[in-house]
């Protein structure tokens, strides 16, 4: 069997490639074209990759939800870890989810926001009966397919998963950890390469810092396909999305009655999530976001363009997205504003991203449209009834 070898690169935009910053990934499009790849909505754009279906199938739109369940866990947690750093506290409560099979916290928020708060996937695509519908990882279980899954912090190798955490936590300790990894022979080989995201958000979108680490990402990617044959071996290299500049700056918060009193909210960097508990309160808060330059609140219409019409209200029952470019702060996530930014509605050219295949493929693609490709250059039995076309050309 060919050897396989997928490397993502998070927050990288098409117009990053150029002579000067990326000459060996430069190359590799001259060589075999660059794709256009257009993400889902929202905070889970890679579950197509992972699927073949489109986020809204398989139930999924960001990362976390309103869980009233969760409360009696979370104080315990909060009770024993607030003394310690955020970060610190949310890596130990990742080792005791990932000890119990369950997904970890990422990214991460305000530890008291978990009293609220959970995890819409509570398994990693990885795990067995992650999903109603065959994953990636069924698929190289059935066909006993030797794979290496180094996604920060998860490293998982053939069905074996470990969280790994390194000093830095950055691209150069993956990058060293992963060259060790790949001498073992494994059939499939995947690597997430981070850093450009929060370069992108906190540094600009084309910072001078960012630029640099491009150049270092390129030789990253330079060595790891020099171990493998361009031209036999079946490489992909694709990214979950881009980068908008942000450029105006609204705050929500302040302009919202008290949390907890008759409603709650989550305020992701460029949405606000509300969840209403009496309709006096839905009135006031409405109106209020109404007057609310730089964003709307999203119509039923609005929803079913995006793809989150769902069934159910366990994201918000009404959702307040912010215009493209514009973040929302104070939020839950950021400590301090970002100068860049993705999950707008895709109207903005920079948040669409890119795929590099070395095979004749189409030019354009969906992200669900990966994941059957993918096995398509595998050899690989593609799932009936998935939505995701594959790419090649035959």
């Amino acid at each position: 069997m060919k050897r396989t070898i997928v490397i993502m690169l998070d927050a990288f935009r098409k117009d990053y490639f150029s002579e000067e910053n990326t000459p060996f990934l430069y190359y590799l499009i001259k060589e075999y074209r660059l794709g256009d790849l257009n993400p889902p909505f929202g905070f889970k754009t890679t579950a197509g990759f992972y699927t073949g279906f489109n986020p809204k199938s398989l139930n999924l739109f960001t990362n976390y939800i309103y869980d009233r369940s969760s409360k009696k866990i979370s104080n315990l947690s909060i009770s024993l870890l607030s003394f310690l750093p955020t970060k610190l506290a949310f890596n130990l409560i990742n080792l005791l989810r990932h000890f119990k099979g369950n997904d970890i916290f990422l990214p991460k928020i305000n530890l008291n926001c978990l009293a609220y708060f959970n995890l819409m996937q509570n398994k990693h695509f990885s795990d067995k009966n992650a999903y109603h519908v065959k994953t990636l990882f069924d698929v190289f279980r059935e066909n006993n397919i030797k794979y290496l899954y180094y996604d920060f912090p998860l490293i998982i190798e053939n069905n074996k998963s470990r969280i790994h955490y390194t000093l830095k936590n950055d691209d150069d300790s993956r990058f060293k950890k992963f060259i060790k990894l790949i001498k073992k022979g494994y059939d499939f080989h995947y690597i997430h390469f981070v850093d450009l995201d929060p370069l992108g958000h906190y540094k600009g979108a084309y910072s001078g810092d960012l630029k640099n680490h491009l150049k270092k990402l390129d030789k990253m990617v330079e060595l790891i396909l020099s171990n493998f044959n361009l031209q036999e071996d079946n490489i992909l290299l694709w990214s979950d999305h881009g980068m908008v500049d942000v450029r105006n700056q609204i705050d929500i918060k302040s302009k919202l009655p008290e949390f907890g009193k008759g409603y709650i909210y989550f305020i992701d960097s460029t949405m606000a999530r509300f969840w209403f508990f009496k309709n006096e309160k839905k009135k006031e808060v409405l109106r209020l976001l109404k007057n609310i330059k730089g964003g709307k609140v999203l119509n039923k219409k609005d929803k079913q363009k995006l793809g989150i019409d769902f069934n159910h209200n366990f994201y918000g029952d009404e959702i307040f997205l912010a215009d493209s470019g514009t973040l929302i702060y104070p939020n839950f996530f950021q400590k301090k504003p970002c100068k860049g930014m993705h999950g707008y509605d895709l109207s903005d050219k920079n948040e669409r991203t890119f795929f590099i295949i070395n095979r004749k493929t189409k030019n354009k693609a969906e992200m669900r449209d990966l994941f059957p490709t993918l096995l398509d250059m595998m050899n690989l039995k593609i799932p009936e009834n998935i939505e995701g076309k594959s790419l090649i050309k035959r």
